[in-house]
């Protein structure tokens, strides 16, 4: 059963409804679209999916990819690019990426590839379409700095409540909000930066250069917190708005809780008070909510608590994407489906190399949690005994 950071189980009902409403009729429009041999691609895929065969699925995606090139159907050469990086490849979904963009958008004269600009402007426009999803946002920034690098002047354009922060990592480059109207000689976007920067995983993994923090905010949490708990200090982001994903239920959230020797930061979002009573199960000082962070507000301050923790456990949401970002030491939990952004092979993902990937792997989840806490106290262990050194 599938929980949400709101623990409305009438909302799950009701989101539920209404996606498999947007998915009946977005299949019914492919139906009388003529996007046949699409279908009986994803037919194909589907089942290597299911079994976990990613030897005959990167063969079916190639199918794809080439399918996509000569029908020039962008929408398809972005989901086969998605599914070349989960599956590794991330110079092919880096092509491919940068082939769906031209086509939506035209190949123009002024794109940056790589090249050093001289006296050039750059301009880095790090916008989603849709401001709520930040993932791909804080994913790429990191590479940012490079490209600014090779420019006189390099400008990044991000949303309002990305600015400080961005602008902090990269002080050499001027962040301006997503609302400013800027131009440069030449411009890069995301597949750009994937293109030039992420073709290589190990490069990508030796390369990282991670999002900073306020470091004075970052003292003002870990005092605060280091005054309620001598435990290990542990964010703990637990749900997402998407009904797609498969996660943990409260109740087991709490045994993992219960069983962990940390003392656990809420890093959710949202009207979160009725989840926190049942995650607790009666024991407040567990897990700590502190109200004075808003994400979805002030992302800088989010960033800042993140930076303060010791660990971080967390599904595959916005925190993952910015916990990463930051160099915590985190785990990623990810369900069995076909996410966007977490490789299927290995424990590890160069976007984010200090954190350690965890799979269902078609395990019930407690079974999975208890992995997870003998992984947290690993990483807790290593981090105190770095500390003491130090």
């Amino acid at each position: 059963m599938t929980s949400f950071y709101h623990g409305s189980y009438i909302r799950y009902v009701i989101g539920g409804l209404g996606l498999q409403l947007r998915r009946y009729t977005k299949a019914v429009r492919r139906l009388f679209t003529g996007s046949k041999p699409v279908l009986e691609q994803q037919a194909k895929i589907d089942p290597l999916i299911a079994r976990r065969d990613w030897t005959g699925l990167e063969a079916s995606t190639n199918e794809m990819a080439i399918m996509a090139d000569r029908a020039r159907d962008p929408e398809l050469m972005q989901k086969a690019g998605q599914a070349f990086e989960r599956l590794g490849k991330f110079a092919r979904a880096a092509e491919l990426r940068l082939s769906a963009r031209r086509q939506r958008k035209g190949k123009g004269a002024n794109e940056w590839t790589g090249e050093d600009l001289g006296s050039d402007t750059l301009l880095i426009d790090l916008v989603e379409d849709d401001p709520r999803s930040l993932g791909r946002v804080i994913r790429h920034a990191r590479l940012a700095g490079a490209a600014a690098a090779c420019a006189q002047s390099a400008t990044i354009r991000v949303e309002p409540r990305l600015v400080s922060l961005v602008q902090r990592t990269f002080p050499n480059a001027t962040v301006v909000p997503a609302q400013q109207n800027v131009v440069g000689d030449k411009f890069a976007t995301f597949e750009h930066l994937a293109w030039v920067f992420g073709r290589d995983a190990e490069t990508l993994a030796a390369d990282f250069v991670p999002l900073r923090a306020n470091p004075e905010l970052v003292e003002t949490f870990r005092k605060r917190y280091r005054s309620m708990t001598d435990l290990p200090l542990v964010g703990l982001s637990w749900g997402s708005k998407s009904h797609t994903k498969d996660v943990p239920d409260f109740p087991e959230w709490a045994r993992f809780i219960a069983r962990t020797h940390a003392t656990f930061v809420s890093l959710q979002y949202g009207q979160i008070k009725p989840a926190l009573r049942r995650l607790r199960n009666g024991n407040d000082a567990r897990l700590i909510y502190d109200d004075s962070v808003d994400q979805m507000v002030d992302m800088d301050r989010f960033a800042a608590q993140i930076a303060a923790l010791d660990a971080v456990v967390t599904i595959s949401n916005t925190a993952a994407h910015l916990t990463g970002a930051l160099g915590v030491p985190t785990i990623f939990l990810i369900d069995d489906n076909f996410q966007t952004a977490w490789p299927v092979i290995g424990d590890r993902t160069p976007w984010y190399p200090n954190g350690v990937v965890m799979r269902k792997e078609g395990r019930a989840w407690p079974v999975v949690l208890d992995d997870v806490g003998r992984r947290l106290s690993s990483i807790l262990t290593a981090r105190s005994t770095l500390s003491s050194d130090s």
